[in-house]
């Protein structure tokens, strides 16, 4: 199992903790998100200074909820949005200062943030350094301005044409950055020349998106009001089927299905999400899942400072959680470990009985009680996950 030697392999690790903040304000939010932002032009948040000291309240209220956090190592740190980059950078610092009062740091600790083109310059980078910011993330999604007014984002050419300069010459090495194929009017040949931008310029981590049509979101209204044409599926399965080979020739582990990284780059935080290890979600809109309990905060920035910190938990389903996330890496992860972790015994049959399953009709390989797809399932992936789920 050639992988094996050159790839990570994931296994439990639910001793740690990480924390995502979420920053709701952007200067204009994209048609096709559906995370919770809220659009505010050029200038500052009205409530930036309120905003983070509901942060602070809400960590509190939280250790209150759950004081086995307290004993816990935090070891990724993760600023999302909206648009974190618009926000101050003292105040990222003082958040940053507060929680590792609160809490132990590890050495390593993954400190990211995430950034957009018009916001990114030198300057900028080398207060995130001077912080304690490792790991940033910057939401390109294309050069095509065609494809950019599609989706509705704002732009700024000037930014976009030195991105990449800055990102090369950035003091924080673990940069990453998104690009979206499939969108209506950009060729999949624009999406490969933006590719290749940033393979030439060795950028350690890529994570690569089909557009999708979201529930409620200004897009997925605009294709039922045919003032806008669907995504672009016969293009977005041929991209996605040819990228783990194109990628993997430049040295690129294919560790989730839509996303790359070179040896070590790997985003830790987001791994949190798909190997079911805890973590505090803090802010507006924001998820969290600690001691086995998840919950959501509301989606609205002014409630959320209003009112008390939500208390309302519910129990975590592994049975159906570890199908949704874990099966989604296409690194080697150590199954078994996570079955036994975590599920009864009628679902560890199940399991076991559907990944043999698997195994046979030539989707995965199974060496040692370590699991990892084939590049034939990718295209099943969703069926395949449906039938461990059920």
């Amino acid at each position: 199992m050639e992988l094996l030697d050159k790839q990570s392999i994931w296994q439990v690790r639910n001793s740690y903790l990480g924390v995502y903040v979420h920053f709701p304000y952007c200067f204009k939010k994209c048609d096709y998100c559906d995370f919770y932002s809220e659009g505010i032009g050029a200038s500052p948040a009205n409530d930036e200074k309120s905003l983070f000291q509901s942060y602070k309240k809400e960590i509190l209220e939280r250790k209150t909820h759950f004081p086995e956090i307290s004993k816990r190592t935090i070891d990724t740190v993760f600023f999302g949005g909206g648009t974190p980059s618009k926000a101050s950078s003292n105040n990222w610092k003082q958040l940053l200062d507060f929680l590792r009062s609160e809490f132990d740091f590890a050495e390593d600790t993954e400190i990211s943030i995430e950034v957009n083109p018009e916001d990114l310059n030198s300057e900028l980078l080398d207060e995130y350094f001077k912080i304690g910011i490792n790991r940033v993330n910057v939401g390109v999604q294309t050069f095509s301005p065609e494809g950019l007014e599609f989706l509705g984002r704002h732009y700024d050419a000037n930014r976009y044409g030195s991105l990449v300069e800055v990102l090369k010459n950035s003091p924080i090495k673990r940069v990453g950055i998104d690009l979206m194929y499939g969108i209506p009017g950009v060729s999949k040949d624009s999406f490969y020349r933006d590719l290749n931008i940033f393979l030439e310029a060795g950028l350690p981590h890529l994570s690569l998106y089909s557009l999708t049509l979201e529930k409620g979101t200004k897009y997925s209204r605009d294709v039922a009001d045919k003032k806008k044409g669907e995504p672009e599926e016969n293009i977005q399965s041929e991209i996605l089927t040819n990228l783990p080979m194109l990628l993997k020739e430049y040295g690129y582990n294919w560790y989730e299905v839509s996303n790359y990284a070179k040896p070590g780059f790997e985003s830790k935080h987001n791994l949190k999400y798909w190997t079911y290890e805890p973590y505090l979600g803090i802010g507006p809109g924001a998820h969290g899942m600690i001691e086995g309990q998840r919950y959501g905060n509301p989606r609205n920035s002014s409630l959320y400072q209003k009112k008390q910190t939500n208390t309302k938990y519910e129990p975590t389903d592994p049975t159906t959680e570890l199908s949704l996330t874990l099966f989604r890496l296409f690194s080697p992860f150590r199954y078994l470990d996570f079955i036994d972790s975590y599920l009864d015994g009628n679902a560890k049959t199940k399991y076991m009985r559907t990944i043999e399953g698997w195994e046979k009709k030539g989707y995965c390989t199974i060496v040692a009680g370590v699991f990892q797809w084939k590049q034939e399932a990718l295209l099943l992936l969703d069926d395949l996950i449906l039938e461990i789920s059920l």
